[in-house]
């Protein structure tokens, strides 16, 4: 009987401490944008930016951790509007809660930070991302910059949030101010999706040289000492053309 006993309180001890060794079980998630899906190459070497998640499983929090890794003037803007291309963005497997997202630290997305579940603008760029950052002309994401984030989710996590949408992709960025011209710009992404076709150099156009008004000047002068001399060797030509003939 009393070996019955022990045997129970044993199974019960488990029961208790299982649980709470699971809700422990660490999550801890990195995305690296090193891919451009579209357009112009970033400046410096991929990747180009970062993004690091950590959590538990059976929290219903997390602290999301946006690094930039870019260079020169290139960043990160975008999210003018609800409706307008994002400037960063993910996808998540688990919703996040009403009032589930608070920047605590760093370079804050001054356009939003939002949830949605039909997801946002990325351009050419497949698939859903439903969590999308944007940041104002007056405040950029640019190198050397982060920021965090706490996330609230609607429900207890089993596992990363932070998963390859259908075309497989993790995170998408639009990266502008690339060095070679004012519109040099490239969406990149993190994942092992299919369809990357960009990864060009931004070239300006030839540039052609206007003469500066003083240039112009000495050259209008030019044209017209060379038009007198011409005028007067005609002259002088005619003249003894008609000497020889009198």
């Amino acid at each position: 009987m009393k070996r019955i006993l022990v045997l129970t309180g044993i199974a019960l001890a488990a029961l208790v401490v299982l649980p709470s060794q699971v809700a422990a079980t660490p999550i801890s998630a990195s995305m690296s944008l090193n891919t451009v899906y579209t357009g112009i190459t970033p400046d410096g070497s991929a990747p180009w930016l970062t993004a690091e998640f950590t959590s538990s499983v059976g929290s219903s929090t997390g602290t999301l951790v946006l690094t930039s890794r870019l260079t020169g003037p290139d960043f990160v803007q975008g999210l003018n509007s609800a409706k307008s291309a994002v400037g960063w963005a993910f996808y998540l497997n688990q919703a996040l809660s009403s009032s589930g997202i608070t920047c605590t630290a760093g370079a804050c997305a001054g356009n939003g930070a939002l949830y949605n579940g039909s997801g946002f603008d990325t351009a050419s760029v497949p698939g859903m991302f439903n969590l999308a950052f944007g940041w104002s002309s007056g405040s950029r994401f640019m190198a050397g910059d982060s920021a965090t984030y706490d996330l609230t989710f609607a429900h207890l996590l089993t596992g990363n949030p932070f998963v390859e949408n259908a075309s497989g992709w993790s995170s998408v960025a639009h990266v502008q101010g690339i060095i070679g011209g004012a519109d040099c710009s490239g969406w990149i992404v993190a994942g092992n999706g299919t369809g990357a076709s960009g990864g060009a150099r931004c070239v300006d156009p030839p540039h052609v040289s206007v003469p500066e008004p003083g240039e112009l000047g000495m050259f209008s002068l030019g044209l017209l000492l060379a038009g007198l001399f011409l005028g007067m060797k005609y002259v002088q030509a005619r003249k003894t053309r008609s000497t020889r003939w009198a």
